[in-house]
């Protein structure tokens, strides 16, 4: 057992594997692990065609046959005539990259083991597609690994790193967060590497970088995507070497890191484009992670509830708000994922105690202004408890999410799962935007 986690019944998981097979007779085998196909020699099946994109197709296991999916290659996939993006393969079918022809051929269903957890942890989720995750995590968390977090935004990519740094013998190490999204490139270098005294204007004294301040500890570099070209390469030698130089120095300082990293953006496309250099991605994604989006796992949804009621110190109202997800939220497919849930549990959990006003959640999250200009009625305690309890905990919300993202708009739509005016209407409303960035 790992880190709190527990321990219940074998969900049955069944998928379609199949076997690609090369004109050179060579043949990679499918499973629930994505295959890379491409001209790279770190790909799982590498093609001799210049016609193929580095990294030109993803070839998976699904529920329902064998998924591929077109990684952004510059000449595209066919299956006959049509190009396709992505396709479900069910029958052996020919599949042309370039001047190549594979031939993918489904196998039978079989059942995957997808592990006893439900919970591994901050993570929790009994869907088979999360205990797959947790049994992969239980298994990778203890290892010196590299780790690469796939995912759309608010999945919890940075609570699978938090949790796989606490499961592993760096736990008492330091846990460094770096949004690569949010370093302005003239600073990039500077941030991860440190900087000597002098070394540029405004470096007034020696600093380290984030590689190593996380000496002993994990490196956590989010949005990875977003990391700019020209660093990259040095990004690897640090990392092949163990070694860094700051800014304006002269010789190297050992460090020893755990790196993990997350990204929203399909890196495939990113490394065909130029965007991305391969041979960093093959170096961080020793091993890949890929979190389902909410919508594919609802019937997490109860248990991701009570525990997010729990952390917020509110257990108690845990049956109105599942009672209100169930009447209110039945059909709704959560474009924000565990993220836009957190928000919606929150705001449930704190108007549960005012009759009624728990039917506001839904419009609250989502930025919606309640209007001030309108007709008003009567006042009434109700009315102005029920206000007081919205304006107490907006307040107290955007002021919080202003502190954690350092006062920075995007990071807290980020963290939010609202749009950036939306966010800067509720700061306006409670005095809170000044010195705010975008």
């Amino acid at each position: 057992m790992t880190n709190g986690a527990t321990r219940t019944r074998v969900v049955n998981w069944y998928v379609s594997g199949g076997i690609v097979h090369a004109p050179t007779g060579a043949q990679v085998a499918v499973d629930v692990d994505p295959v890379v196909i491409g001209r790279d020699v770190g790909a799982g099946l590498v093609l001799a065609d210049a016609e193929v994109s580095m990294l030109h197709l993803e070839v998976r296991a699904g529920s329902d046959g064998v998924v591929i999916r077109d990684l952004g290659s510059t000449n595209g996939t066919f299956v006959g005539s049509l190009r396709v993006q992505e396709a479900t393969i069910t029958v052996p079918t020919e599949v042309t990259l370039g001047h190549t022809k594979l031939t993918i051929e489904p196998t039978s269903k079989r059942r995957v083991e997808v592990g006893f957890l439900d919970r591994f942890g901050g993570l929790v989720g009994s869907s088979p597609k999360m205990r797959r995750v947790f049994s992969v995590l239980e298994k990778v968390a203890p290892t010196q690994l590299s780790v690469l977090i796939l995912g759309e935004t608010g999945c919890g990519k940075e609570v699978v790193a938090q949790s796989i740094h606490d499961a592993s013998p760096r736990k008492t190490g330091p846990f460094v967060v770096v949004d690569c999204g949010s370093i302005p490139p003239t600073l990039a270098e500077s941030l991860l590497f440190g900087h000597e005294r002098g070394a540029f204007t405004g470096a007034s004294e020696r600093r380290k970088g984030a590689l190593a301040e996380a000496d002993g500890g994990t490196l956590f570099l989010d949005e990875l995507g977003e990391l700019p070209i020209e660093l990259q390469p040095k990004l690897l030698r640090a990392l092949a070497e163990r070694k860094v130089k700051r800014v304006g120095g002269s010789t190297y300082e050992d460090v020893d890191v755990r790196l993990l990293a997350a990204t929203r953006r399909d890196l495939g496309v990113e490394m065909n484009a130029g965007r991305f250099r391969s041979d960093l991605f093959f170096r961080i994604a020793q091993v890949r992670i890929e979190l389902p989006p909410l919508r594919e796992r609802l019937a997490d949804i109860e248990a991701l509830a009570v525990t997010l009621c729990e952390r917020a110190g509110r257990s108690e109202q845990a049956p109105a708000v599942l009672a209100w997800l169930a009447q209110r939220m039945g059909g709704y497919d959560w474009p924000g994922n565990v993220r836009e849930l957190a928000n919606v549990v929150s705001v449930a959990a704190t108007l549960a105690d005012t009759p009624g006003a728990i039917d506001d959640v839904f419009a609250l999250t989502r930025g919606t202004m309640p209007s001030v200009d309108g007709p008003r009625s009567a006042a009434t305690a109700f009315a102005e408890s029920k206000k007081q309890a919205v304006s107490a905990f907006e307040r107290e919300y955007f002021r919080d999410l202003a502190t954690r993202a350092k006062g920075n708009v995007s990071e807290m739509a980020r963290q939010s799962g609202m749009e950036r005016h939306h966010v800067r209407a509720y700061l306006r409303k409670y005095g809170i935007d000044k010195n705010l960035s975008d």
